[in-house]
């Protein structure tokens, strides 16, 4: 799907909840495609009923969750799902990094539960300013909502890491953590690493506020590069993590 085209279709559907709020929730997100999905290479066919199970899945989610966990926790917990669907798809990985791709996916399978993430952003206004753009054109990984979820679960290894213990939606208010502090960094590359890190910022007696979080991360970056990260397992990341984190503990009190 073409960056226009995504656009365009997202504008009028903003505007069109607008004028009918009780439409703000899609029952058919294909109907005004008008041609816009082109199938390119020569890989099996996309099972999209996959995406179309995990769709249905996520927003009863989403519905289900809403008070109980908090918008970032909710979108790692569905990020299971969405991985789950695009690996049995059968997605290709040379489609994971197309930002066609991901408009696509954004469009036509998590338009509903983008809305539901980021509120704010998909609301009309008097001038245009594509607020939301970012969050469906898969240009920014990190940020396009469908893609930075796939990436959650990839940053700690896999669905069944992600699940286990529910570290996909351990952190609570963890949207800066995940994009700041896994997302864009090399330290995101490294799953054992990472699970250690939200083992950490998920209880509340080791949680560090924002400000040692982020000493925490410079002192991190500047490790590795005298490490091969890749050969660390749980329980040496576990351990080097450990040694840095509770410096900045001693520093500086965990967050209430």
């Amino acid at each position: 799907m073409s960056d226009a085209a995504a656009l365009r279709i997202a504008d009028q559907r903003i505007t069109e909840a607008a004028a009918q709020p009780d439409r703000a929730r899609l029952h058919d997100l294909e109907a005004d495609l008008d041609d816009t999905v082109s199938w390119l290479g020569d890989a099996p066919e996309l099972d999209v009923d996959r995406l179309r199970h995990a769709q249905l899945r996520i927003e009863q989610m989403a519905e289900d969750e809403a008070g109980q966990l908090d918008l970032d926790q909710i979108e790692g917990k569905a990020a299971c799902v969405l991985y789950e669907a695009l690996v049995e798809a059968g997605t290709p990985t040379e489609a994971l990094s197309e930002a066609g791709f991901w408009r696509y996916v954004s469009l036509v399978h998590m338009w509903n539960f983008c809305v539901f993430r980021q509120p704010s952003a998909f609301k009309a206004t008097p001038e245009p300013r594509e607020s939301h753009k970012q969050y469906i054109d898969g240009e920014i990984s990190y940020l396009c909502v469908p893609s930075r979820m796939y990436l959650r679960v990839t940053a700690l290894g896999g669905r069944d890491h992600a699940q286990r213990d529910g570290l996909a939606w351990a952190v609570r208010g963890g949207t800066d953590f995940w994009r700041s502090h896994i997302h864009r960094v090399r330290v995101g590359e490294h799953p054992a690493i990472v699970r250690a890190m939200v083992r950490r910022q998920s209880a509340e007696e080791t949680r560090l506020s924002t400000l040692p979080l982020r000493t925490f991360a410079k002192e991190l970056n500047r490790t590795l590069t005298n490490l091969v990260p890749s050969l660390l397992d749980d329980e040496d990341a576990d351990r080097f993590v450990r040694e840095l984190w509770e410096r900045r503990l001693r520093e500086a009190p965990a967050e209430a």
